[in-house]
């Protein structure tokens, strides 16, 4: 079983370098992580920043470690007044992948807007990509019946789902039967598992720093701190790549072996 780790923009700090981190990833037994390449200074005004490409990709190849791209959160191709600009930062991750090597894109759907837009964005980049053995994971924002829509009139092979288990446990408003028949929905699609906990509240709305306290919202602990039937959810599938997404600095410098976590998530 693959499993990989998100590395967020803001773990990178002046005492945390890519490759010390990196590094330490590796040596959990982690298998590959997740990057951003616009936090990494990869992307500047919608085009690729060539000259910081090599030091990426030395970090990276240089721990031995996969990897896996992620697009901007605010990427929104459906915004028919600002679409070229989205559409123009897609391609440059798009483009680095290509140039590292990368083999699958992350990017989240179902923002508002044209929905027609999106699905013709989505199948010219999965066309580029599959030229490159690219593949595209779409992500549930929340629901799972949206996100498997825009992939199934997208209708390319490469493009398939990125199924966000704490997302689709929100969605399901902590209705655990609810969250499994969503999941199964989309198994035969998923090329990507995301992991991570919550309580599956979304109400009352609180101050971000209050969200624990009321257990509601989109917490990203790690799995056994919430109330997820991770193990449950696991037994759908046979063999598919997990990516623990966790959010808090200490809970990520302190995260168990990899063999640590497959246990809790088996459970």
């Amino acid at each position: 079983m693959k499993v990989g780790v998100s590395i967020y923009p803001h773990f990178i700090s002046g005492t945390k370098s890519l490759p010390s981190i990196l590094a330490e990833v590796k040596i959990k037994d982690y298998d590959f992580v997740q990057i951003f390449p616009h936090a990494l200074g990869l992307i500047k005004n919608g085009t690729v920043v060539e000259n910081h490409l090599g030091d990426i990709e030395t970090a990276l190849r240089g721990v031995g470690i996969d990897y896996i791209v992620r697009m901007p959160v605010s990427v929104n191709l459906r915004d028919s007044v600002y679409y070229s600009r989205h559409f123009k930062v897609a391609k440059a991750t798009l483009d680095v992948a290509i140039k590292l090597g990368a083999k699958i894109i992350v990017m989240q759907s179902g923002k508002t807007g044209r929905l027609d837009l999106e699905i013709e964005a989505i199948q010219s980049l999965a066309d580029i990509a599959s030229k490159f053995d690219i593949r595209i994971a779409l992500e549930n924002t929340f629901s799972v019946k949206d996100t498997l829509y825009v992939i199934d009139n997208v209708n390319r092979e490469n493009v398939g789902f990125a199924l966000d288990v704490a997302h689709a446990f929100l969605s399901a408003q902590g209705d655990e039967n609810k969250l499994l028949e969503d999941v199964k929905l989309g198994v035969e699609k998923t090329i990507l598992l995301m992991v991570h906990d919550n309580f599956g509240k979304m109400f009352p709305q609180v101050e971000p720093e209050d969200a624990l306290a009321y257990g509601v919202g989109d917490l990203h602990l790690l799995p056994g701190e919430g109330k997820i039937p991770f193990g449950k959810v696991l037994r759908l599938f046979d063999d598919v790549p997990i990516l623990l997404k966790v959010k808090d600095r200490k809970t990520f410098e302190s995260l168990p072996m990899k063999a640590e976590l497959v246990e809790k998530l088996k459970k």
